[in-house]
């Protein structure tokens, strides 16, 4: 049997490759803005210490150290049911 003319396979490797680059695009996106999220939290934060607000600065660093881990557990669970 010859090889078939209009052969699949190379389509979706194609898909396949196109994919991937979107997909690790998508998740370079998503980490710088979670970095500069929280580049801008801490900046508040220090802000609030420095100018005298020391109670809303701590506040903020409570609620920072309390959010941030549930937070990174859902994304967690999130990009293992969006993977399987």
């Amino acid at each position: 049997m010859g090889v078939l003319k209009n052969n699949v396979v190379p389509i979706l490797i194609s898909f396949l490759i196109v994919g991937l680059v979107f997909t690790v695009l998508f998740m370079m996106k998503g980490f710088l803005l979670q970095l500069i999220g929280a580049a801008l939290i801490i900046v508040g934060v220090i802000f609030c210490i420095l100018c005298g607000l020391y109670m809303l600065g701590y506040i903020l660093l409570g609620v920072i150290g309390i959010v941030a881990p549930l937070i990174g557990v859902l994304l967690i669970i999130g990009i293992f049911i969006w993977i399987f």
